[in-house]
Parts: C-alpha cells; sequence; structure tokens
C-alpha cells in the first residue's frame, strides 16, 4: 500500500517560516554591510541596521512573509527604534508627493473604466495588431515607451493600464488561452506597461525625473566651461535606445519570462469583429477623455524645457509661483488630485450616473500600494544620512582608471539598478550624480563617463513594486503576482545591464560629445 501523501502545512505555520527566512535574509544584509567600504570617520553601524530592515522589508514582500502592507510599515517602525532615522523624517516618505500623482491617476483611472473608454481603446488596440497575444505585448511595450518620451512616464503607465486591463479580461473571456498562458499574457501586458513607460523615459531629458537630475547636477560643469548637454543631443543619444530596448525586452518576456503562444487566437475574430463595430462616443467617454487629457497637457507643461540652442521654454508654473520655488512647489501629485477633484463634480450625462466618479467606487483604491511605494520611498531617504550611498560609492571608486572603462561602465551600471530595485530612481539619482562628477573630477576623465550610466542605470529597476512608481501601479492592477515581476524584471535587468555597455560605448556617449580616445587613466579633458 502505496504511503499516505503528508497533510499540507497549515498556513500560519507557512507564513511564520517565511518570515524567519526573510528575518535571515535581513540579518545576512545586515552582517554583510559590516564589509563594505564606508568613508573614514562614518560608522558603520547605521547603515547595516538600514541594511538588515532594507533586507527584511524587502523579503517580506517576496516572500509573503506578510501582507504587503504591514511589511511597508517595517521601516517607520524599526528603523527610529534601531537609531537609523527619526519617525518625523521617515513619515514624510509615506506622504511623498509621488503617492498623491499615484492616488490622483488612480482616481482619473476609475474615471476611465466607469465611462467604458478603456475598453473602446483596448479594443481599438486589438483591431491595429490582430488578436496574436505576442504583438498584443508588442504593441504595448512600443505604445508606453513612445507615450514616456514626452508624458511623465507615471502618467503613461495610468493611462495605459485601464486600457491593458480591460483587453487582458476581454482574452480571458474568449477562453482560446490556457490558464498559465493566460496568467502569463496578462502578467506581460502589465510588464509592458511598466517597463516600457520607464525605457522610454530615457529618451528624454523630460521623460523621467532623474534625466532632469542629471541636467542639474552638470550645471555646474558648464558653467566651468564644460560643453553643455543639448536636448536634441540627448534625444539622439537615448531614444533610438529606448526603442530596442523596448523590442528586446518584449522579444524576452513573451519567449523566455513569461512564455504566451504564438500566433493567432482561434476565437480572436470575435474581437475584431467587436473592435469593427464599437458604438460612437458617449457623453461620459468623451468628458473623460478631455479630463484626463487635460491632466497630460498640465502634466507636460508644468515644469521649464529646455531648448536645444541653450533656451528654456518657461512652463506654466513658472508664472505662478516664486523663482526659487519652481522646482517643488507644484508637482505633479497637485495636478493629478486637482484633476481628481473635478471628476467628483462632472457630470456623467448619463441617467445611472451622476458624476464620473463617486466616492464608492474610490474607496477600492489599493491602499496597502500607497504604503508599499511609501515604505520604498522611507528606507531611501535614509541611505544618505547612514552613509550607505558613499559606501556604494567607494564600492567603484578603485575601478576608476584601474579597469577598462568598458568594464567601469558594466559594474557602475549594475550596481545603480540593484540599488535602484529597492530606492526611488528620484533618489538614487540626488545621491549618486554629485558624487560620481566629483569623483570622475578627481580621477580626470570625463564625468559624462560616470555620470549618463548612472542617471539610465537608476530608471533601469524592474524587478520590486516598488522599484519604479509604473511597477507600483501596474502591480495594483492584481494581474501581476510578485514572483511574475521579479521573474520578468530579472530578465530585463541582465537584459539592460548588457546591452547598455555597448549602446553607451558606441552611440550615446559618442553623440554627447564623449571623446572615447581619453577615457583612458589620466585622459580625461
Amino acid at each position: 500500500m502505496a504511503p499516505h501523501a503528508a497533510p499540507p502545512a497549515p498556513v500560519d505555520e507557512v507564513r511564520s517560516r517565511r518570515l524567519a527566512l526573510a528575518l535571515a535574509i535581513g540579518l545576512a544584509c545586515g552582517v554583510l554591510g559590516r564589509w563594505l567600504p564606508f568613508p573614514p570617520g562614518v560608522d558603520p553601524g547605521p547603515a547595516c541596521r538600514l541594511l538588515f530592515v532594507t533586507g527584511l522589508t524587502t523579503s517580506c514582500w517576496l516572500l509573503h512573509a506578510l501582507p504587503i502592507a504591514a511589511a511597508a510599515l517595517l521601516p517607520l517602525a524599526l528603523l527610529p527604534l534601531l537609531g537609523v532615522a527619526s519617525t518625523a523624517v521617515l513619515t514624510q516618505g509615506y506622504a511623498d508627493p509621488i503617492l498623491w500623482l499615484f492616488g490622483g491617476g488612480f482616481v482619473l483611472a476609475q474615471a476611465i473604466e466607469r465611462a467604458g473608454l478603456h475598453r473602446r481603446f483596448a479594443l481599438r488596440v486589438v483591431g491595429a495588431l490582430g488578436a496574436e497575444p505576442r504583438r498584443l505585448v508588442m504593441g504595448f511595450f512600443l505604445a508606453a515607451t513612445g507615450l514616456s518620451m514626452w508624458i511623465n512616464n507615471t502618467a503613461t503607465a495610468l493611462l495605459l493600464l485601464p486600457i491593458g486591463k480591460v483587453l487582458v479580461q476581454r482574452l480571458a473571456a474568449v477562453g482560446d488561452l490556457a490558464p498559465r498562458a493566460q496568467s502569463n499574457f496578462g502578467a506581460g501586458v502589465m510588464c509592458a506597461i511598466a517597463f516600457g513607460a520607464s525605457l522610454g523615459g530615457l529618451g528624454t531629458p523630460i521623460g523621467t525625473a532623474p534625466n532632469a537630475l542629471f541636467f542639474a547636477a552638470h550645471e555646474p560643469l558648464v558653467a566651468a566651461g564644460a560643453p553643455p548637454v543639448s536636448f536634441l543631443a540627448w534625444v539622439l543619444a537615448f531614444a533610438p535606445c529606448a526603442v530596442l530596448l523596448a523590442v528586446a525586452s518584449a522579444w524576452l518576456i513573451v519567449r523566455i519570462a513569461l512564455p504566451v503562444p504564438a500566433g493567432r487566437l482561434p476565437r480572436g475574430g470575435e474581437l475584431l469583429r467587436e473592435a469593427q463595430a464599437l458604438p460612437r462616443w458617449s457623453l461620459a467617454e468623451r468628458r473623460v477623455a478631455v479630463l484626463f487629457g487635460s491632466a497630460v497637457l498640465l502634466w507636460t507643461t508644468r515644469g521649464d524645457l529646455q531648448l536645444p540652442g541653450g533656451g528654456v521654454l518657461h512652463g506654466w508654473a513658472h508664472l505662478l509661483v516664486p523663482a526659487g520655488e519652481r522646482d517643488r512647489f507644484i508637482a505633479d501629485g497637485s495636478v493629478a488630485v486637482l484633476v481628481a477633484v473635478f471628476a467628483f463634480l462632472v457630470p456623467a450625462g448619463t441617467p445611472d450616473r451622476a458624476r464620473l466618479v463617486d466616492w464608492e467606487t474610490v474607496r477600492q483604491m489599493p491602499f496597502d500600494l500607497l504604503l508599499l511605494l511609501g515604505g520604498g520611498i522611507a528606507m531611501a531617504t535614509a541611505f544618505g544620512p547612514t552613509g550607505l550611498s558613499a559606501a556604494f560609492g567607494e564600492l567603484l571608486r578603485p575601478l576608476v582608471g584601474a579597469v577598462h572603462p568598458a568594464l567601469l561602465l558594466l559594474a557602475l551600471i549594475g550596481a545603480v539598478t540593484l540599488l535602484s530595485e529597492v530606492a526611488s530612481n528620484t533618489a538614487v539619482a540626488t545621491l549618486l550624480l554629485p558624487m560620481l562628477r566629483d569623483g570622475a573630477i578627481a580621477a580626470r576623465i570625463d564625468p559624462l563617463v560616470l555620470m549618463v550610466p548612472a542617471v539610465i542605470a537608476a530608471s533601469c529597476g524592474f524587478m520590486l513594486p516598488i522599484a519604479t512608481p509604473p511597477n507600483t501601479i501596474v502591480f495594483a492592477s492584481r494581474q501581476i503576482s510578485f514572483a511574475q515581476m521579479a521573474r520578468a524584471g530579472l530578465c530585463v535587468d541582465l537584459l539592460t545591464a548588457v546591452t547598455l555597455v555597448p549602446l553607451l560605448w558606441w552611440w550615446a556617449l559618442p553623440c554627447l560629445g564623449v571623446d572615447l580616445h581619453a577615457l583612458a587613466p589620466g585622459g580625461g579633458r
């Protein structure tokens, strides 16, 4: 007689094991932090304790050892008790402007769903690309990449998310895909939206916040006589790279990370016929489209734009606030909240709904995801004061002038990508760019050799929901799991790390005027 199978472990026991493993990983991170090369005079204790909390929190997210919201509150609970950062400082991360952008954008997304506008756009995508899962993932990748070159990458994700969700639901209703393939397809579309939005942000100076931080950090060099990096030069250098990486990432995801079947779905003709038979736009659809278009216009034109000739095209914020406050007085989150408030006020124009959104609908907001993003920002705020960022910089310092510049680029891209997985890409760029600029000057090499790879790699962390705002937004859709995002993100992380080196070496850096013959030790300009 065959032995009876062992009964499955109780849920509490499984969670306890996972929590113990997460605790062990956190302790290992804290212990290994002792071997980081901290600058002289820096006490490694707070940084090691920060590494412990970072490792514990991230492991709890990955292993599902705690609910997402509970794990996201670990930094707020532990870092003050461990003497790393004060409660007052950490709570600022849980109220960061990006959270209000996320919350306001969610209200807009709900308005789009209630009006049915997302369904119209989704069927248009199917009509243009055909009912082929791989082509649809590629289409979303390219759409997100193209939009986010000119629109904030968070706004791009918010715009495409409801379209992607309804498309996944429509293909699930057709029922041609096996359950695993359907799950991979849904996750693939979510990855296409998030990863494409991040990659497209590389293509223009206005595409993502780290790009703007690069120009701010480079300004002292321009004032000292270095050639400026023009808007046009940046676009020529990185827009082709963004498109190439998007195409390669889509290919990698649908074939390896989250495989989906090739070819047209047997019953995909139903979707094509539905796309061709769409009715005229309803009044609610038109009003929501105007509302969201207004939000995109306000996001796009808020800040100042550097023109190719060196001039500046001032945004509307220039007219409203004092000169010294323009960069931080009005954030995109204020715009999102303002437009969201209008969504509560604008009549829907239909008998069954009084307004475009109501509070009963908005109460479905994923507050646990807001806490997740806030926890990541809170941890990032402690990286600089504890000396942890400086220690990561010291890891790279021996490589400057000691190895071939191509290897230096690879090491720098890998280190910054890893750091951006657990810290905000804006925070990473803020902390590293001045340090890398000054370190390059000390090593007598062109600062762009270190600054450009760092600012690009800061936007190339794809594994975790906290890595970038677009990742957080699509994770809130519940169409993708932690494991699926981590698997797909790891593949794209490796792809970008390997691909960016030749792209930077043979294309982007020359486009920015870097003299490759002067990259040898002591040969910088």
